[in-house]
């Protein structure tokens, strides 16, 4: 049986509203697809650009390479090229000092009044070796410090404690302050605790700390006027130096050829200070160690002496950094 259709308003107006339903949701469908064409169209374009941002990276990543190959390659050439002309200036100054019998000046020839100057700062340098320095002494000082402290802390935070507990013996639980109170006392016992566990280790070490500082001043009381002598040797050694090497350049002298090789045969002009205090350090170092090689300015071989190692290793270092010179000692 064929039911009859419904035409009455309702429906209409129904079917009319689904019918622009229908046609809103088409539209926005069409612009959907044209957002979607855009987007692509955007995607391309970046992919696009992202490619030539890739080649032209990759482009100049090869120039870098390039240069940085022919910077190395140049660089290479301008040094054999500095080193042949020093070679060739050493050359040419050996040539006019045996025709023109040039004799350098004697910057670490030693006297007897050096020599003695040299001795006594030896002495005095392995008399400060068996000292401790100011910083080991102030580094024992402060073991000695932490278990003061320690010791300061725990009764500060103890009298604090009594103080928060008087305060929960007399209040009621509900009074104002109370809970203050009993927080506070749980927080200082459990710092006074774990203060308290540290203390063996703080009384150890701060033990052990007086012991050196004590033994170094009973070693001061033996070395100490040796050390002060050698302390004054030291300065006078370094000022005859100086003045020495303050009038062989005035002078225009010929430098002896270790000199040369490892300071160059003269300062320029804003590094004056630093060329002859580093010049006067070597002068001092090849005097006091009576070192004599002809050519490296450092001498050759390691020593037992670790104060004169480590003398010799800063003097290194200090000429390794100047990059003034193509011929360097390369000794260790």
């Amino acid at each position: 049986m064929t039911r009859p259709v419904n035409n009455s308003p309702d429906t209409a107006a129904a079917l009319k509203r689904l019918q622009q339903k229908v046609s809103s949701l088409a539209d926005d469908v069409d612009d959907l697809q044209t957002e979607q064409r855009l987007l692509s169209s955007r995607i391309r374009e970046v992919d696009d650009h992202t490619d030539e941002l890739d080649t032209g990276l990759q482009e100049a990543r090869e120039a870098h390479d390039e240069l940085r190959t022919d910077v190395r390659d140049d660089l290479a050439t301008v040094t054999a090229t500095v080193r042949d002309l020093a070679s060739s200036v050493g050359w040419m100054e050996r040539r006019l000092r045996a025709e023109h019998d040039l004799t350098p000046a004697p910057l670490d020839a030693a006297d007897d009044t050096l020599r003695q100057l040299a001795a006594r700062a030896r002495r005095g340098n392995e008399s400060e070796s068996v000292l401790l320095t100011p910083a080991q002494r102030a580094a024992e000082q402060r073991e000695i410090t932490a278990l003061d402290t320690a010791v300061k802390r725990i009764a500060q935070d103890t009298e604090l404690a009594v103080r928060q507990s008087a305060t929960l013996a007399t209040t009621a639980m509900d009074a104002p302050g109370h809970a203050n109170a009993a927080v506070m006392f749980r927080t200082l016992t459990a710092t006074i605790e774990g203060t308290r566990q540290q203390l063996p280790r703080l009384r150890k070490n701060a033990a052990e700390a007086r012991r050196k500082l004590e033994q170094d001043d009973e070693h001061r009381e033996v070395h100490g006027p040796q050390v002060m002598t050698g302390t004054s040797a030291r300065a006078q050694l370094t000022a005859r130096l100086r003045a020495r090497l303050d009038t062989a350049v005035a002078d225009g002298a010929l430098l002896p050829t270790w000199f040369t090789f490892a300071l160059g045969h003269q300062p320029v002009a804003e590094d004056v200070d630093a060329w002859m205090q580093l010049a006067t350090d070597l002068l001092a170092y090849r005097v006091t160690y009576e070192v004599t090689d002809p050519a490296v300015a450092l001498g050759h071989g390691t020593h037992d002496d670790p104060r004169r190692e480590a003398w010799r290793t800063e003097l290194d270092e200090q000429l390794q950094n100047r990059r003034r010179w193509p011929l360097r000692q390369h000794h260790r």
